[in-house]
């Protein structure tokens, strides 16, 4: 029984928090990367007096941390669905229940730990003063969270074929929309992994929003502070263009063959990117940026993600090599910016981004992890 624990802990926990490894950098980055060291326990602890004392504020907090927690199962559960990992059914299904729940408890609890360590320090700040309801909310919250997926699992187990939250959606979809290749990708997103995209958007708006707060407290707009957290939204959706990659190999790779130049090729790829990162200029612009300067940054944030797509191209370019590269740009490319030479930045990686495109897609072939 240990052993069974310890190869589902590999392959559900350990999975979750390598693929989702941007996504904590993003919340580690706002919950201590923004307050200087010494506050940072001050300042953690008043968050937790401010969300026990305000009830709107509780119910966001929770709203947050129920939409992680669906965030978790819904991993779980695309597990099962996943090529190579069928025979998770016959062996959960051949153990006897009260084992399989206790298994399906470590598994969840293992994904939902985060929030599980900040919401029992956060009852104890609560019951250290006197804050006895918010506190016995938090727990029975975190309680119900980390049960009420056991029941989903196995259903799951028992019933294959049923799809998670998209089922309904998906097949509405299929029947009302026919979609142009440009929105292959984002129907797949949001069909198929609509946690893995609100997750993303859920960052970005946290880091925009905060990038907002900074830069009023500090005096008014400045376009460095803000391409700053415009290049920590772009370094986010790397997990989303790891997937687009994934995407294209299992599903588009048909469309290399058609008699189309690849100049329309580079323009779909654009536009998915285009259309991905509505949302955030759209919060950018709702915040009376100038607009020169939402100009600006939209043109850098399409150069970045164009760039940091067509790196994915190139021959053995895993996730982690690729994290390697997007770094090392975004390093050199935040230099450009704090020197004021952001249209210089744009100037150099978009033409790079279309040379890499004209040069390996047509020779490119579907990338095969050789450790899996």
């Amino acid at each position: 029984m240990g052993r069974v624990t310890g190869i589902l802990q590999t392959i559900f926990v350990q999975r979750f928090y390598i693929q989702n490894t941007l996504f904590f950098l993003v919340l580690f980055y706002l919950l201590f990367g923004v307050v200087n060291g010494g506050n940072l326990v001050s300042y953690h602890r008043s968050l937790m007096m401010g969300f026990l004392g305000s009830l709107p504020f509780l119910l966001i907090v929770l709203a947050l941390w129920a939409l992680y927690g669906l965030k978790c199962a819904g991993f779980v559960l695309k597990t099962f669905q996943t090529q190579g990992f069928e025979f998770l059914y016959p062996t959960l299904g051949s153990l006897e229940k009260h084992r399989r729940m206790r298994l399906w408890l470590l598994i969840h609890c293992g994904i939902y730990l985060p929030v599980l360590v900040y919401g029992g320090v956060a009852a104890a700040v609560g019951i250290a003063h006197r804050l006895y309801v918010p506190a016995a909310l938090v727990v029975v919250f975190n309680v119900l969270m980390c049960l009420w997926p056991l029941a989903v699992y196995e259903r799951k187990l028992h019933h294959p074929d049923v799809n998670f939250f998209t089922g309904h959606l998906q097949r509405w979809l299929n029947r009302r929309f026919t979609k142009p290749p440009v929105l292959y990708f984002i129907y797949e997103l949001l069909s198929n992994y609509p946690r893995r995209i609100l997750g993303v958007k859920l960052a970005c708006a946290g880091i925009l929003w905060l990038t907002f707060y900074l830069l009023r407290e500090t005096g008014g707009f400045d376009i460095r502070g803000l391409a700053l957290g415009l290049m920590l939204c772009v370094i986010a959706h790397g997990q989303l263009m790891m997937q687009h990659r994934a995407f294209d190999d299992t599903y588009l790779g048909f469309l290399r063959q058609l008699p189309q130049p690849l100049w329309q090729h580079y323009l779909r790829l654009a536009g998915v990117y285009i259309l991905l990162f509505i949302p955030e200029m759209a919060m950018m612009a709702a915040n009376n940026i100038p607009p020169a300067a939402l100009l600006t940054c939209f043109a850098l944030a399409m150069s970045m993600l164009l760039l940091f797509r067509c790196l994915l191209y190139f021959p053995k370019m895993n996730a982690e090599i690729h994290m390697r590269y997007v770094l090392l740009s975004s390093f050199v490319t935040l230099f450009l910016v704090l020197g004021g030479y952001g249209w210089l930045a744009v100037a150099v990686m978009l033409p790079a981004s279309l040379a890499l495109f004209l040069y390996l897609f047509r020779s490119y072939e579907t990338y095969v992890d050789q450790e899996s």
